[in-house]
Parts: structure tokens; sequence; C-alpha cells
């Protein structure tokens, strides 16, 4: 199923199973007469795979003729990519992303599980994270990447898109902006129903630092048509630029505040005791699935490290975990 969003530009709905997300909006740029560009894929399984070509084959086009560009390394975007190309189609992804999906893609199952040990995860939690079902859906196969990065462009449909740089959400996010008419592709930089995921990541010191930074660089561009990779649009991009800021900074208050009054929590141990919102609800941390507990626990250790590297918190090794004190 796809919906047509002006001109040459099309989105293509991936359901997403088992995923708090619901969907992917996959974008389609015709070629009209050249080369077709996909925007991201979808999982590696079976609803994603035919939900995207029966998207593209109602469009009356094939990935015979599609190139692919991924804006950044998760599953959800990636998974279908290297099994979708057909011979001699680019795959454009930052430098930064593609290498590390090609390290995860090598790792075994004990990937990051030592990190988020001493986060505060039990012995329990991480034996089932370890063997998590969600595994196969990610992109197993290798694949040839064509890496961009900042001040190149793509030329598709007669939309010049220029990429743009945005790292936070992964180390190698990025963004395409079609300056002529204003659209900008977000990937998952800017949602508007819900808020990104900022977390933790090997070699990449201050992601929500980064994050931030990310979000005034993209302010500063003329959006008229803002594309993001879940949900709709609400208001200007610029207005939730601006909320997705401020919902930082209440997120730093409320830790500080509370490492303040409990000093020495894990990062764990901080997540069970902040405010969460999942569907409009505010459930109990005892009442979180493992998986989200798993992202929100990495969102507490990216504030706790912007906090860390700005001189407002600190950590030390206590007993196999890390505990945080101001």
């Amino acid at each position: 199923m796809y919906t047509h969003i002006e001109g040459n530009i099309y989105s293509i709905f991936v359901p997403l199973p088992e995923n708090p997300l619901k969907n992917l909006n996959a974008y389609f740029i015709m070629g009209e007469g050249g080369r077709n560009l996909l925007i991201d894929t979808g999982f590696r399984r079976d609803e994603c795979r035919e939900a995207l070509l029966e998207g593209i084959a109602e469009l009356g086009a094939s990935m015979e003729d599609t190139d692919i560009c991924l804006t950044h390394l998760h599953s959800d975007h990636t998974g279908l990519a290297a099994e979708l190309a057909a011979p001699g189609a680019k795959i454009y992804i930052s430098r930064e992303d593609g290498t590390r999906l090609e390290q995860f893609r090598q790792a075994s199952n004990s990937h990051r599980m030592d990190e988020y040990s001493r986060l505060g995860f039990s012995e329990a939690e991480i034996a089932f994270l370890r063997d998590s079902p969600m595994r196969k859906y990610n992109a197993v196969q290798k694949a040839d990447f064509s890496f961009i990065g900042e001040g190149d462009a793509l030329e598709y449909g007669g939309r010049r898109l220029r990429v743009i740089s945005t790292p936070g959400h992964t180390p190698g996010h990025i963004c395409l902006y079609d300056r002529e008419d204003k659209v900008m592709f977000l990937g998952d930089h800017v949602l508007f129903d819900i808020t990104p995921n900022i977390t933790t990541w090997p070699g990449f010191e201050d992601p929500l630092g980064k994050y931030v930074h990310s979000l005034m660089d993209v302010s500063i561009f003329d959006v008229r048509l803002p594309l993001p990779a879940h949900r709709g649009v609400k208001g200007s991009m610029s207005e939730r630029i601006g909320a997705i800021i401020e919902h930082h900074g209440v997120r730093i208050r409320e830790m500080l505040d509370i490492l303040t009054a409990e000093p020495g929590l894990t990062a764990y141990e901080l997540s069970g005791k902040m405010t969460w919102r999942v569907r409009g609800k505010s459930p109990s941390w005892a009442d979180f699935p493992l998986q989200q507990k798993w992202f929100a626990v990495g969102e507490t250790a990216a504030h706790l490290e912007y906090l860390t590297v700005r001189g407002r918190a600190y950590r030390k090794p206590e007993g196999g975990v890390w505990r945080y004190y101001t």
C-alpha cells in the first residue's frame, strides 16, 4: 500500500510487527525515466518484505531499477536492503553506520551484554536479551555499501538530495534535503508523535549532546515538507525540534533530582524511578517488557553520559556495576 506525497515522492506503509513503532514510512522517489530511489526498507521478515514489494509493484516500478538509501543502521530501516538490492544497485549509507552494521553482522550474541550488565541488568535478563528472537530480523547478508556523508548529493527523478550528517540517534545517522522543493527526509532524527530513542554506543562519546547539536543543525534549513520515518507530522519542524530539546532537558532535571536524593543508583535502578510514557500511559517499571527496558536504560545511560561529560555527575565501579552520583 502506498500513499502519494507529492510530485514523484511516495510513501510505502511497511508494518513492524511486535514493535511499538507500528510501521515504517519507506519513501520511494520515482526516477521518471531513470533509476528510482528507495529510502529505508523495514525488518528482514516476511510481513515487511511483502508490504514493501507490493507497494513498489503497485507503483509500476521494480527493484531492478531502484537504488537504496539507508538513513541509519537500525534493523527496521536496513533489514531488507542486502537481499532486495538487484545486481549493480547502489546501497547508500554513512561510512560510520555502514561499518558498524557490518561489525554487528559478524558479532556474537554477547555483543554489548557486558556493558548492559554494568548498567544494572540481572544475569537472567541479560541471558534473555542475548537470545532475543528479534535478532533474526536484522540484516544477516553482507551488503556492498556505497558510503555517503556530509556534502554529498544524490540525484534521482530530477531531485538533488543533499546529505546532511545528523549523528545522535545512531553515530552515522543522515537526513536528505531537497533544497529546491524544501523537502527533508528525516529518518528517525525528528519524529513528531514520539521522541527518538537516544542511547549509548561503543566509541561514540556524548550521544545526547551530539543529538541536540544535530537538531540545531537541521533547524537552520527551510523545510516545507518534513518526512519522518515513523508516524505522521504534527505542527512545524521548528516547533517539534524545540519540544524534543525541552523533553531532554526535563529528563536531565528529573535524573539530577533523583540522584541527589538517592546517590549511588545504577542506570537500571534510576530508570525504574523515572517517569515514562508508553502509549499515553505511565506504567510501573515492573510492567515494562524487557525489550523496552533495554531502550529505557540505554536512554538513561545516554543522559547520564551527557551529565558526566559536563561534570554534573560521575560514576564509580562498585560490585561489577556502575553507580552514579551528582
